[in-house]
């Protein structure tokens, strides 16, 4: 066998098991004991994409088609088909038209389908014709350890979907966005930064200066997390020109975290920028209610007070439903803001019912659900407007139901009312005096709040 340099070099390197093997064309592994079929599931190949921020690799099961338009939506981009002169230098050690789908080995950020991770075995090109490589799917994993994973950018067609594909346009109008959602299996993957996050938030070993260098990766995340801590909100007076100093000085570790884990966990799903439930009336209500819900925490007793920095976490996430609908159902989100504009008096969750027979408490549960986010905040987006809750996790649903009436008051947010129940405040341990009093200092930080939005929303 002679699988190429870069690939031997790279799996040696890594410390892997792995095995060459002879194939047919059709992918029959040859061996001692004849042939033995490979699942087209189970074979990784490559596909080489470009735009003005370089190039990339994603890497899918066999059977898939690149859906490059979602790819561009998940990661922000504008990824488009790599010409092959481009790159073909780079595989110089590989015969024409064979790319090895190990990024790592050849310098290309990269991108996994997450239809790739469940399998024992993975297959994939070696470089040269009628050879794969058969590795463990465990230490595929390894070996795409810095890479992004999601599992909305490729798919399988063949007829029966573009029969599907069909019906379901003609159909469109008929079917309840409930029912949609629970036919979709391709929930939007969690951003590769957001996971990576949450990797380092589950690390009993990881400090200040671990959260720094992972959000210094990201130059326009990094920017956001010290423009919140030079908000006037947290009354810093000193210059802070490093997300260290952000940690360190004015925010500390956990809600720097979770500012990072908010902002990137939100970023990909880009809406309609206008209308009552569109981009910028999403920030800015989510800023508002994050700085709020923090800082009524603040104010609970200490001997029951929750973590300030998962409130804030779960004010700036409570609404993510509204960014999923507008996200996979556009036609549905746009009747929706439509019949709001119009109708502004009607609580949302009346709309909502009427026209999806869903909510966006739902959806984003779901979504949440599937991400595996802490319990916490999926008790916040779920129970929100429930001012009966009283379950597990119930103060950080209260204090963003809290947030959201005191907000009400000044046209920010979709509460139903800024009627604020006694009984609320009380299981809360909160007085009214230092709920007004907290949403005056809020107010008093509103042009850096819009500002963060106007950013975020961009």
């Amino acid at each position: 066998m002679s699988t190429s340099i870069t690939v031997r070099r790279f799996l040696d390197k890594q410390d892997v098991r792995y095995a060459s093997i002879a194939v047919h064309d059709e992918f029959e592994e040859i061996s001692q004991n004849g042939t033995k079929s490979i699942k087209a599931n189970q074979v990784a190949k490559a596909v080489i994409l470009k735009d003005l921020r370089g190039m990339l690799m994603a890497v899918l099961p066999g059977p898939n088609n690149l859906d490059v338009d979602a790819l561009n939506r998940q990661l922000h981009r504008n990824l488009a088909p790599a010409p092959s002169e481009d790159y073909k230098g780079i595989f110089a050690d590989c015969s024409p038209a064979i790319i090895p789908p190990l990024g790592e080995a050849y310098g290309f950020e990269t991108i996994i389908d997450d239809g790739l991770l469940d399998k024992e075995l993975i297959y994939f090109a070696s470089g040269n014709p009628n050879e794969l490589v058969r590795i463990s799917g465990h230490d595929f994993q390894l070996l795409h350890s810095n890479a992004w994973y999601g599992n909305t950018f490729s798919h399988i067609v063949d007829d029966s979907d573009h029969e599907s594909a069909a019906e379901n346009q003609l159909d469109s109008s008929a079917i309840k966005i409930k029912q949609k959602i629970q036919q979709t299996t391709n929930l939007p993957a969690m951003p590769g930064m957001a996971r990576k996050i949450i990797q380092l938030n589950t690390n009993p070993y990881a400090h200040a200066e671990d959260l720094a260098k992972l959000i210094e990766k990201d130059p326009s995340l990094a920017a956001q997390v010290i423009r919140y801590a030079q908000s006037p909100l947290y009354g810093y007076r000193g210059k802070i020109a490093s997300v260290r100093q952000a940690i360190s000085r004015v925010l500390g570790y956990d809600l720097v975290m979770n500012i990072a884990l908010g902002i990137a966990a939100t970023r990909p799903f880009k809406i309609a920028s206008d209308g009552p439930l569109g981009l910028h009336a999403y920030w800015r209500h989510a800023t508002y209610s994050a700085t709020l819900s923090q800082g009524l925490c603040n104010c609970i007793p200490k001997a029951q007070r929750p973590n300030p920095g998962t409130a804030y976490l779960c004010g700036l996430l409570h609404n993510f439903g509204f960014l999923l609908l507008g996200y996979l159902f556009p036609d549905e989100f746009a009747t929706l803001n439509t019949a709001i504009r119009k109708d502004p008096d009607t609580a949302i969750l009346a709309h909502e019912q009427a026209l999806l027979d869903v909510t966006h408490n739902e959806i984003g549960k779901w979504l949440m659900e599937s991400w595996n986010l802490p319990q916490e905040i999926i008790v916040s987006v779920t129970e929100h407007h429930n001012e009966n809750y009283t379950g597990r996790h119930a103060e950080y649903a209260s204090l963003v139901l809290l947030s959201n009436k005191l907000l009400k008051s000044h046209n920010i947010g979709d509460a139903d009312n800024d009627d604020i129940k006694l009984a609320m405040l009380e299981s809360l341990g909160i007085s009214e005096d230092q709920a007004y009093s907290v949403l005056e200092k809020t107010l008093e930080g509103r042009e850096d709040l819009e500002s963060m939005a106007r950013q975020l929303a961009a």
